[in-house]
């Protein structure tokens, strides 16, 4: 009977990996923009069983919105002290403004702008959940899972660490394991040691994925825990991921 295989790919660590992997790919575009994912994670299914396996499922984990920092502004005119403690950055310049009306004015300008700013970055979060909801729609038995957040600091335009999705991750390798035999999981987390250790436990195989450069040298990343504890490493060569890509 052939084994049912289940894909687990944690998506911003495989986006990351595309980027290092790919010049041609802009991290700006988010993903590549392909048809032939459902294709891709056959493959990787194929190598990972020597040709045996069916891929039952692909679970892609994805944070579910974006926490911006900061949250909320105090109004400028009624609570200017503190807005003025909470505009850190920006108290260079204000303290070295005239009068304290032109401190509130420039304190609301600087909240305007912050706001435009995240308003651009939830327009691009949206963007991003279409397009995850484009590939869900056209290809096979790939289902994306949202779970927990990454936070954006508003002040220097920059996103940090998503926090929770790796649980769900976790959390899933477990509670599916009654459909599959064999987990393939695309990550260079150590996070996932504790769940791979309990779906061993009840009998399951686990291939971790890891991924080639042009030159042949496997990415850096803090896997190498969780290559100790699956069953194996595959690594991916670059010239046969890129096709399916196509960059």
């Amino acid at each position: 009977m052939a084994p049912r295989t289940c894909v687990f790919v944690d998506g911003e660590n495989f986006r990351w990996s595309l980027v290092d992997l790919f010049t041609t790919f802009n991290k700006a575009d988010y993903l590549p923009r392909t048809d032939k994912w459902a294709a891709l994670f056959d493959w990787i299914v194929d190598k990972a069983t020597a040709g045996t396996g069916v891929r039952t499922r692909t679970y892609w984990y994805v944070v579910e919105s974006i926490d911006f920092f900061p949250y909320e502004f105090p109004y400028a005119q009624t609570e200017p002290d503190k807005l003025y403690r909470l505009l850190k950055p920006y108290q260079g310049e204000l303290d070295g403004l005239a009068t304290v009306e032109a401190k509130k004015a420039r304190m609301a300008e600087i909240v305007k702008e912050l706001l435009q700013r995240r308003d651009r970055m939830e327009k691009r979060f949206a963007g991003w959940r279409a397009m995850q909801n484009g590939i869900a729609t056209k290809s096979d038995a790939v289902e994306f899972r949202r779970a927990g957040g990454i936070k954006y600091d508003l002040f220097n335009n920059s996103l940090g660490q998503e926090k929770c999705v790796d649980t769900k991750l976790s959390l899933d390798l477990v509670l599916l394991r009654d459909i599959y035999d064999v987990a393939i999981i695309v990550s260079g987390d150590q996070d996932y040691v504790p769940a791979v250790q309990a779906i061993k436990d009840s009998g399951k195989r686990v291939v971790n994925v890891a991924f080639e450069t042009r030159g042949g040298q496997l990415l850096p990343n803090g896997a190498w825990r969780l290559n100790v504890v699956t069953d194996r490493q595959m690594a991916l060569p670059h010239a046969d991921l890129a096709p399916f890509l196509g960059l």
